[in-house]
Formats: C-alpha cells, structure tokens, sequence
C-alpha cells in the first residue's frame, strides 16, 4: 500500500514540473530585452561600428646597425653598406644629422654626403648607407658612427656604427706629417716614414692631398731609403715621405689627409694626417684659446641658452693701424662674429674686440676634434700687405 501510494505522488511532482519546463521553454524569457543574449544586431549598428582604415605609413627594415671590421691596419680605410628597405606604404625620408668622428665619411644614395642631406627610399625599394673609416688613430680598440632620422614613427632614431681593432703590422713613423709653427711667408717643410715589417719592399703607387685648398699649396714627394737608414732595426723595408708647405698669406691652422695607394698587402691604401700652424702680425687672447693649435674652445652649453665669447684680436707692427678685419665664412653657419672697434694700444699695437657666439635656439651639434665631429671654423678677410686671411679653429658642444 506504501509502495503504491509513493509511486503516485512522484507521479504527480513529475507532471508538475513537466509542465513548468514546458511552459517556461514556450515563453521563451530569454528573447526579450531584458534577457542574457542580445538579439542580432542591425544594419545600421554594423555601419556605425566600422573604423576607418588607416593611413599608409613608411616602414623601414633594417638588419644588424654595428659592423664590426676586427682588425685593421693602421693608417688604412675600411667601407661597410648598412641596406635599408622600405616595407610600407609611403614614401621613406632619411636624414643625416651627425657623426662621431670626422674621419667617418658617410654615402647615401652612392655618394658621399654632409650632415643634412637626405634620400628617399619608395615603398618596396631599397637602398643603402654606407660609412668609410679612416684609421688615423693610435693602434687599439675603436667605435664610431653617424645617427640620422626617418618618417617612420617606429624608427624616428637610427644609429648606425662600425667598430673594431687597429693594428700596426705597417708603421707610418712619425703617424703625421706635422709641421708645427712656422711663419707667414715661409715654407715649412714635414717628412715621415712608412715601414713594413713583413713584406720585403715598400712602393707607393699614388698619392693625393684630400683637401682641395690644402692641396693647391702642398708638395709631396717620395724617396727611397736603405734599410740601414730606416728609423727601426725590426723594419724589413720603408720610404720617407717628404711635404713642404708655402704658408704664403695666410694665418691661422691648417690641416688635411695625405692619401697614399702601396704595394703592402695588407696595407694597400693609408690615410696620413697633416698638421701645422701658422703666425704672423695678427693674433687672438680669449678665455679658451689655444695659442699653439690656434683653436678657440667654446664652453659645452644646450639649445636653449646658446653661448657668447668675447674674443680680443691684435694687430701688431707697423701696418696695425692700417690693417682692416672682415669676417669672410663661418662653419658651421649657425656660428656668428661680430667685430667692435678698434681700439690704439700704442703705435704699433691695435686691439680689435671680436664677439663668438651661437645664439639661442642653434641646433644640438657637436664639433669637438677629429674623433667627435671635426672642428668649426673662422675666416677673417684683412687687409695687410702680408696677410690676406686669417684662420681659427672653434670647438663646441650644444646638447638639447
């Protein structure tokens, strides 16, 4: 009886629930507003939602941005090609802003460039920037470069370096042809020696003067010399190399490369630089000024402040009172001077105030020596009978 009566009332919870669940799957709550899913959307939603596509952009693909020579010769000239491809859609700008080291030569495009030239690469084009370093410094380690920007957002910045270890298996001795201080009107004269130490002989197949005005002036000439006369015992051959320089009417440093093409295996281009120094009836007092290298050293400051010197020029002689100052160029143009007036020490001593300076709001730049920019320049025009220019070399840092 138990049993029967148990198998009727779960019959009857059943039909209860049974009926519910129907019902409820019948309504279907979920379809409504309200509900968890959310009904297909419209046509007009799908319009609304659509972001516009976005611009094409340049994109630059670049590899390794430091190649490493290992060893090089000393005195030699190493060349590396960086390729650079534009993977975007619009055109790619590249732009040259600086190197480290004036003995860096950069090309864009298969020519040789100054900072602020730029190239274009197309959308699937590439091209290339390649960087030529001359060893000119002492034998050791060594990592120079040049940095440029692009129009690309993810590569505004772009460093490219070439780095390695300068060897001496070739000599140059001394490593410059340096001809010291000499004076206006004179002829100096440098001579240097380039050894081998492995090879049995030493030939220089050609010779040029880089410098274009420096090579109007400079003579060059190649003698042989016997083993017994070279300037080291461990030397198995070498030649001397002789300059001479007619300072003429012109004041201030000079300088250059001497490129020399041998027979040396392992060192079949050098690059030998060229110092010297020359003085006269005009000379310069200046906080900063290096009397010996005639070099004017600017205190380092930023853009926004700039800097200003005062420089004092002195007209010595019997042609001082006469002797008129021009300022000819400056390099780099951001560079100003401003010449005061003269003022009578004596009869023949006349004191000439000169103001140098990069304003404010000058580009960051550095120009700091050879192996961190080169150097800027001044080239005063004057009128004495003996000296027609006068020349000095500026030194500066302007950080952002």
């Amino acid at each position: 009886m138990r049993t029967t009566l148990f198998w009727i009332i779960s019959a009857i919870i059943l039909g209860v629930l049974g009926g519910a669940a129907f019902g409820y799957w019948e309504a279907r709550p979920w379809t409504s507003k309200g509900g968890a899913t959310p009904s297909a959307p419209k046509a007009a939603d799908k319009d609304s939602s659509a972001a516009p596509a976005p611009a094409a952009e340049p994109q630059a693909e670049i590899g390794d941005t430091t190649f490493n020579f290992e060893k090089m010769e000393s005195g030699t000239t190493q060349r590396h090609a960086f390729p650079i491809k534009n993977t975007g859609g619009a055109p790619l700008t590249i732009t040259y802003v600086t190197h480290t080291c004036k003995c860096t030569s950069v090309e864009m495009n298969g020519r040789q460039v100054e900072p602020g030239a730029s190239a274009v690469i197309k959308p699937g084009d590439e091209s290339s920037i390649a960087l030529e370093w001359a060893a000119k410094v002492p034998a050791g380690p060594f990592r120079h470069g040049a940095t440029f920007t692009t129009n690309d957002p993810k590569h505004s910045k772009l460093d490219l370096h070439v780095e390695g270890n300068i060897v001496e298996s070739t000599t140059l001795y001394p490593s410059q042809l340096n001809f010291g201080t000499m004076r206006v009107g004179q002829t100096g004269k440098a001579e240097m020696f380039v050894l081998s130490f492995v090879e049995p002989k030493v030939e220089i197949t050609s010779k040029e003067v880089l410098d274009a005005k420096l090579a109007e002036r400079l003579k060059v000439s190649i003698a042989p010399v016997k083993k017994d006369e070279l300037p080291s015992k461990d030397a198995s051959a070498g030649v001397k190399v002789v300059a001479e320089y007619p300072a003429g009417g012109s004041i201030g440093p000079f300088g250059g490369s001497l490129k020399l093409k041998t027979n040396l295996k392992q060192a079949p281009n050098l690059e030998v630089p060229i110092f010297g120094n020359v003085k006269g009836d005009i000379s310069f007092q200046a906080k900063g000024w290096s009397e010996p290298t005639g070099t004017l050293h600017l205190p380092p400051t930023d853009s926004a402040h700039g800097v200003s010197v005062p420089v004092y020029a002195f007209l010595r002689g019997p042609h001082a009172k006469t002797t008129k100052l021009s300022v000819k160029s400056t390099d780099p143009k951001e560079l100003k001077v401003t010449l005061g007036e003269p003022k009578s020490i004596s009869d023949k001593v006349v004191q000439v105030p000169m103001t140098v300076q990069f304003p404010p709001g000058t580009r960051p730049m550095v120009r700091a020596g050879e192996d961190q920019g080169g150097e800027g320049e001044i080239v005063l025009d004057t009128t004495h009978p003996d000296t027609k220019e006068v020349r000095m070399h500026v030194t500066f840092a302007i950080k952002p």
